[in-house]
């Protein structure tokens, strides 16, 4: 049995590994019959691990992580002219966490002996949320489209993380059920910190710095990091950005689910970014972002502190 997993979704890449073996009945009963080479890896060691008999049970499992993407051309020639020859009892996996390219000689080997071939790639941007769904519901959840919405914007296509926060709060359900933005919130709290952000931003664009400067100070309290400062001010960035490219839209007639496609946004927030971006002139989100920049330098200069910086930043974003 010949198998390859290429990609970088390392999550499903090891569940469809898993699901195969199931199928293939393989059980390591005397703990010999498994084996993992990793690159730099010699042809006549995996030849020898391929070719060992089984002990004590009827195959074998040769497990090969990262070679076909790190050996080089003489290699692969050489483990794609013994494939044909690859003996009954061995289920040989090569296993890449990149994609290989079609033009590789053992994967077109592979294919010309009908071997099973799994491309484990993450989900691209507007694939995210439909994915985050399927997972969920894998699990026993429903996601309510705010708490789908808080997922995906903070979350993307991390799909481990991913996996592990509905983990979470399938764990907190009692195995299933309905997930409601609170419940999002409530188990995973640096996902609220994206939804003061919005607020803040809001009481910039209504010009309202004492209400800003609030939101702000729910934020950090005296034993705030460096790096966390930087956090808040990424997001901040992150905020400024999307309303920038969302203005943009907006102002040459986009509607919602063009704004949707175009910035690989789950329609919740694509509403609420359309709403926000009316705030602001497209003019006004070019200069905010100037002042972004120069505050990126204030703070990585030592020119003065975190918090005065983004205090000052807010009361500068908001006489734009």
């Amino acid at each position: 049995m010949l198998a390859i997993f290429h990609g970088e979704n390392r999550l499903e890449q090891e569940e469809a590994i898993a699901e195969l073996l199931v199928q293939l009945h393989f059980e390591d009963v005397s703990g010999l019959n498994k084996v993992v080479l990793e690159s730099p890896l010699a042809f006549s060691e995996l030849r020898l691990a391929c070719d060992t008999l089984p002990f004590l049970g009827e195959s074998r499992l040769v497990l090969v992580r990262g070679a076909l993407t790190q050996e080089n051309d003489a290699w692969a020639q050489q483990v794609a002219d013994y494939l044909p020859a690859l003996a009954p009892f061995t289920h040989l996996f090569f296993v890449e966490g990149k994609t290989v390219p079609l033009s590789h000689p053992v994967l077109k080997t592979a294919r010309q002996l009908g071997a099973t071939v799994v491309s484990n790639v993450l989900p691209k941007p507007k694939e995210v949320p439909p994915w985050v769904t399927r997972r969920a519901q894998k699990l026993g959840l429903r996601l309510e489209p705010a708490a789908l919405a808080l997922l995906v914007q903070n979350l993307g296509s991390q799909v481990q993380l991913v996996d592990q926060e509905l983990r979470k709060l399938q764990a907190y359900k009692g195995g299933a059920g309905v997930i409601t933005a609170e419940d999002v919130r409530v188990m995973m709290p640096y996902m609220a910190t994206a939804d003061v952000i919005f607020e803040l931003v809001d009481a910039i664009g209504q010009r309202r710095p004492d209400v800003a400067v609030r939101h702000l100070s729910r934020l950090m309290d005296p034993g705030t990091r460096p790096d966390e400062y930087l956090r808040i001010f990424g997001m901040m960035v992150r905020q400024f950005r999307l309303l920038l490219q969302t203005r943009w839209l907006v102002d040459r007639g986009c509607t919602q689910s063009e704004i949707v496609a175009r910035l690989a946004l789950h329609p919740y927030v694509a509403e609420k970014m359309a709403l926000q971006a009316r705030l602001f002139s497209l003019q006004q989100l070019r200069q905010a972002y100037r002042l972004l920049y120069e505050a990126d330098l204030t703070m990585k200069t030592g020119q003065m502190s975190y918090p005065m910086t983004l205090e000052l930043l807010i009361a500068q974003l908001c006489r734009v």
